[in-house]
């Protein structure tokens, strides 16, 4: 064979496997963003999810159901704070509502919510409040939620603690609890779509 042949047949096979190789990867792409789709279907179903929300409505929202079903305080902005990319909210002497954007961009009626805590010193005289606030603030988060839910979200969220995971029951809510010797804080995350 003359070497014009051979460097013919050579190019041709070389072609061939490069198309075959894009093929494999191609399909292998496809095949992953399928197993993540799928995966995120998985999450969702469940979870569950909830709209997205900005600070603003989250913290009127709370305090809607602190005022309607309480004489305890809401939050107001006037003893209100932004540090580190968080919003602070004196609720009483000793216990605070913290709101975590997604992403800090220092206009609250923008920024949507990524979770929110009831933060609490042990030493507080009013610690005993702290529960009451919890429960408001899970049912901000998802109206849906009954009473006898969010009881149990808050019992699973303690006993998960030591594990560092949260209670969730599927609707769009994730509720944890953290204590040191100090503190105290009930979380509520929210998962979107």
């Amino acid at each position: 064979m003359d070497k014009k042949k051979i460097l013919t047949i050579c190019g041709v096979v070389l072609v061939i496997a490069v198309v075959a190789i894009c093929i494999v990867i191609s399909q292998s792409a496809k095949q992953d963003l399928e197993d993540a789709q799928n995966d995120l279907q998985e999450t969702y179903e469940k979870y569950g999810w909830v709209e997205k929300e900005t600070v603003d409505v989250l913290v009127g929202k709370f305090n809607a159901q602190v005022v309607d079903n309480s004489s305890l305080n809401p939050a107001s902005s006037d003893y209100s704070t932004i540090s580190d990319g968080t919003y602070s909210y004196g609720l009483i002497t000793g216990i605070w509502l913290f709101v975590e954007p997604e992403e800090f961009k220092n206009d609250s009626s923008t920024e949507m919510v990524d979770y929110m805590t009831i933060y609490v010193k042990k030493s507080s005289e009013y610690a005993n409040d702290s529960l009451e606030y919890a429960k408001y603030l899970i049912k901000a988060n998802n109206s849906e939620i009954t009473d006898t839910e969010i009881d149990t979200l808050i019992k699973e969220a303690k006993e998960k603690a030591a594990s560092g995971t949260t209670a969730n029951n599927g609707k769009g809510i994730s509720v944890g609890y953290v204590e040191d010797d100090e503190s105290y804080q009930y979380q509520v995350k929210r998962l979107y779509k």
